[in-house]
């Protein structure tokens, strides 16, 4: 296949199904912090007693796979660059979902400078199509590039507030985390394998960006409401620095009522890794 802008754009992303049992709930909410700080607060989303999901578990709902290596692009060097999800409604337990996705845009950056893709996936039941999550994903795509560029790339995510954070919360990512995050569906070998990720240009293995964005997720809701009662309708980010297990994230967030900015670091290193991010509030 010959690799262009176009054909990436008109590439047929699979529909992907998906029924998610109280332990794929459970095993998401572990793997993104839930329970480490505060478990009693935190139990609703780990015990399958009144089972309540976590706000950002629509992420791993009805993934595609690896469909950009099936579309040709060099599948080793491509890194989740930006994401974004809007909640439409919890994610339901034992009922089938189905994801579509469509290629929204291709920015080039030149021969040898890379390029980025973003797709848009909406999640739904099967049977009423009842809108459950849709999520706009932007890959950065460093082995590629001179491509061209097409579609309508999204409008970029605005900086975080040029003053201090109303408030900070810290949560450490343990040394096992990309272990047990991948259980959720994402095998890429570049987050566990030292050899693949030295063929990535990393010198060990990074953390999931995801793994990373539901943490911030969950720090967000603990830090505003410890009883973690409150849930998300939206949150966005702008992965900026890889994170790497058993390291501490420390975000920070800026709030005006519902509207949350923020923004996640590493302090040890110096390091932002999450960066012009936004959450709403449910």
């Amino acid at each position: 296949m010959t690799l262009s802008a176009q054909s990436i754009l008109d590439f047929p992303v699979p529909q992907a199904t998906h029924v998610v049992t109280a332990r794929d709930a459970i095993l998401y909410a572990l793997s993104v912090g839930y329970g480490t700080d505060a478990p009693d607060a935190a139990l609703k989303y780990v015990y399958e007693r009144d089972l309540a999901t976590a706000p950002t578990l629509a992420n791993i709902v009805a993934h595609p796979g690896p469909w950009m290596q099936q579309a040709g692009v060099d599948w080793a060097r491509l890194v989740h660059s930006e994401h974004r999800l809007t909640i439409h409604r919890p994610v339901p337990l034992d009922v089938p979902l189905i994801s579509r996705a469509r290629v929204l845009s291709v920015v080039d950056r030149g021969v040898e400078k890379g390029m980025f893709v973003s797709f848009e996936r909406l999640i739904a039941t099967v049977d009423s199509d009842e809108p459950v999550a849709t999520i706009v994903q932007t890959n950065a795509c460093r082995g590629d590039g001179g491509c061209g560029s097409v579609g309508s790339a999204p409008e970029p995510l605005s900086k975080v507030p040029d003053r201090g954070p109303d408030l900070e919360f810290s949560v450490y990512i343990p040394d096992n985390a990309a272990l047990l995050y991948r259980l959720n569906g994402d095998l890429n070998p570049l987050h566990v394998d030292p050899q693949a990720a030295r063929k990535s240009g990393f010198d060990r293995p990074i953390l999931h960006g995801l793994c990373s964005f539901g943490y911030a997720g969950y720090a967000i809701v603990a830090a505003i409401d410890p009883s973690m009662a409150s849930g998300l309708s939206a949150i966005a980010a702008r992965f900026s620095a890889p994170i790497f297990p058993g390291e501490t994230i420390t975000v920070q967030i800026w709030r005006n009522d519902a509207e949350i900015r923020f923004r996640g670091l590493v302090v040890s290193r110096g390091a932002t890794i999450l960066d012009n991010g936004m959450a709403r509030l449910s």
